[in-house]
């Protein structure tokens, strides 16, 4: 279940984190980064728009030949006045004009405004926001009032717009906006739930509100820009500004109105001018809303999934190489059909949803390959039980032939061998099946077969069997039996105590004496198997019942062995509710005691 549910767990988790991973201040500040990079390589947009903005620059030619800025406004309106014979469009002053300043040049200011039909004057807001500075009473007749305010994001970039500001009780539309709506001859501009619509114009709703993004059209200088000091001189042909959008406003170094923007350090009037170009042309990039965002990272988390699951080695490398390259041609190729997608959101998702169902993947096929090898270990543990237990009984057979064979062994000895060895080969397919048995009683599928079993009648068919191994290696067996009734499968403690008697029999020099006794013991019935044998060192005893575990001095002996006989007998005498103890000390022998369950008879 652990694995099954892990595998479920990895990609919901990492799905459910997504809103963390995407929208942090870290990751939203990279996506804008990376935005700014791709739209320098989406190029300059078809903008058919470009040619119909015009920027009277006050720059530091003007600065130079017209004294310190801020422009006094004598000089102000005699550009103005000349601009206005080449009757353009929309005039747009982005110029702050809200101090009262010498009566003479407010009111030449005044009178060059009223020459241009359609005007929009420049409104901000105070650094508290609570109140608007706008142009003097005298200088507002007719005009429309807009906000300057660029949406400049926590890195001081400027990648939006505010088209609305709303402050003190009183909105004003973006100072871009109202220049193409005039230039289009449209109304006020209407909202509704889908757009914001001018005339022929319309602004996606997403941007009602809050910030459009803008696409601006190239670096500084994109625009035409004329010096406001060739206007003023007469240097420029009024016609040059016929039917165009003219925004006067200051580009000098050190103004104050520069902003960072994607392609370039830039002035605000040239802001504007790429804002006016956008909603001329209907160029609006559309943003993907938060459902979507989602959406596609849970997609992201879920190709990652079937790539980590079905990839291997080299293919799976490439695989997550290509979905890391795929992110940003995605990115760049939405941006060149009008959609900003986030790079940097759906790079963290992908990175983090391939370490992570890559690390659980990798830890689930080196948990397979771990289970895959238990199970080659467990096969050959039971090749080698099967060969160690079937040793045993081929070894008593082929003594009792030898003994057979031999014309001193009396004829009624010989009947009895030959009996002997006729019910040991019986036994051998006996023993694999209770081999089995063990095996399955181990993994829990095989339920003893539990009855009252006479403890006398048991030993002795044990120790008949035993004896005849015991022969061949010329050992004795004593046995010492009281009467008693334990409760067990007969087949399987008979296989557990033969295991007993032979392992004494086979670690005991020849011609010495293994004894095997049942008596009362705490908690049931004590049955004990005593060689004279090499004994066990202390350190060894407690693993000579570990699968596979042999004395360091068997493994370099003559006596052939796997390590399990002890460990299966272990098993047999724990699942019939006992326990099996050893007491040995090297050159002493070694004394194994088995106490079950059950009761001697008085």
């Amino acid at each position: 279940m652990g694995k099954s549910w892990g595998r479920v767990l990895a990609p919901a988790v990492i799905i459910a984190a997504t809103p963390l991973l995407i929208w942090n201040g870290f990751v939203q500040q990279v996506d804008a980064s990376w935005g700014d990079v791709l739209l320098r390589l989406a190029g300059s947009p078809a903008a058919a728009s470009l040619h119909q903005v015009v920027l009277a620059a006050i720059d530091d030619e003007t600065a130079s030949r017209c004294g310190p800025l801020p422009l006094r406004r004598a000089l102000l309106a005699q550009g103005l006045e000349k601009l206005s014979r080449g009757e353009p469009a929309v005039l747009a002053l982005d110029v702050l004009v809200a101090e009262a300043g010498e009566p003479a040049g407010d009111a030449a200011l005044a009178a060059a405004l009223r020459l241009f039909p359609r005007r929009v004057l420049a409104g901000s807001l105070e650094s508290d926001g609570r109140r608007w500075i706008l142009p003097l009473p005298a200088l507002r007749q007719g005009a429309v009032m807009a906000h300057v305010h660029p949406a400049v994001d926590p890195d001081g970039t400027v990648r939006r717009a505010w088209l609305e500001t709303e402050a003190a009780g009183r909105r004003l539309w973006a100072l871009a906006l109202e220049a193409a709506r005039l230039a289009n001859g449209a109304e006020r501009p209407r909202e509704t739930r889908e757009a914001l619509e001018m005339g022929n114009l319309r602004i996606p709703a997403s941007g009602v509100g809050r910030p459009v993004v803008v696409r601006y059209a190239g670096p500084e200088l994109t625009f035409a820009r004329i010096s406001f000091a060739a206007v003023m001189e007469g240097r420029i042909p009024p016609e040059r500004f016929r039917g165009k959008i003219v925004i006067v406003g200051v580009t000098a170094q050190g103004s104050g109105d520069r902003h960072f923007t994607p392609f370039s350090v830039m002035s605000g009037p040239e802001i504007h001018a790429n804002v006016v170009r956008a909603i001329l042309d209907g160029d609006f990039p559309r943003s993907l809303g938060p459902g979507w965002e989602l959406a596609i990272s849970a997609a992201i988390v879920l190709a990652c999934l079937v790539a980590v699951r079905r990839l291997r080695g080299a293919r799976l490398a490439l695989g997550l190489v290509a979905g890391a390259v795929a992110i940003p041609l995605a990115c760049y190729a939405g941006l060149r059909h009008g959609l900003v997608l986030p790079p940097a959101s759906f790079a963290t998702v992908f990175v983090a949803a391939s370490v992570v169902l890559g690390a659980g993947e990798y830890a689930a096929v080196a948990a397979a390959l771990g289970r895959e090898q238990v199970k080659r270990r467990e096969y050959a543990f039971r090749v080698q039980a099967i060969a160690h237990e079937l040793k045993t009984p081929l070894t008593a057979i082929q003594g009792g032939s030898e003994l057979i064979s031999e014309s001193l062994v009396p004829e009624a000895q010989r009947a009895e061998m030959a009996g002997l060895i006729y019910k040991e080969s019986k036994r051998l397919s006996g023993i694999i099946q209770t081999f089995l048995d063990v095996e399955r009683i181990a993994a829990g599928s095989l339920d003893l077969d539990r009855r009252a079993v006479e403890l006398e009648p048991l030993c002795a068919e044990v120790l008949d069997r035993a004896r005849l191994y015991a022969a061949r290696k010329r050992t004795r067996i004593e046995a010492h039996i009281a009467g008693g009734t334990i409760q067990a499968d007969p087949d399987l403690l008979s296989f557990a105590l033969y295991n007993l008697l032979t392992n004494a029999v086979k670690y005991s020099p020849a011609g010495s004496t293994v004894v095997m006794e049942a008596a009362p013991a705490a908690g049931g019935v004590g049955i004990t198997v005593a060689d004279q044998g090499y004994g066990i060192a202390p350190d060894e005893q407690e693993r000579i019942f570990q699968r596979f575990y042999r004395l360091q001095r068997d493994r370099a002996g003559a006596e052939p062995g796997a390590g399990i006989g002890l460990a299966l007998v272990k098993e047999i005498v724990e699942q019939h509710g006992g326990r099996i103890a050893v007491a040995s000390k090297p050159g002493a022998g070694s004394r194994f005691t088995v106490t079950l369950p059950g009761e001697m008879h008085a």
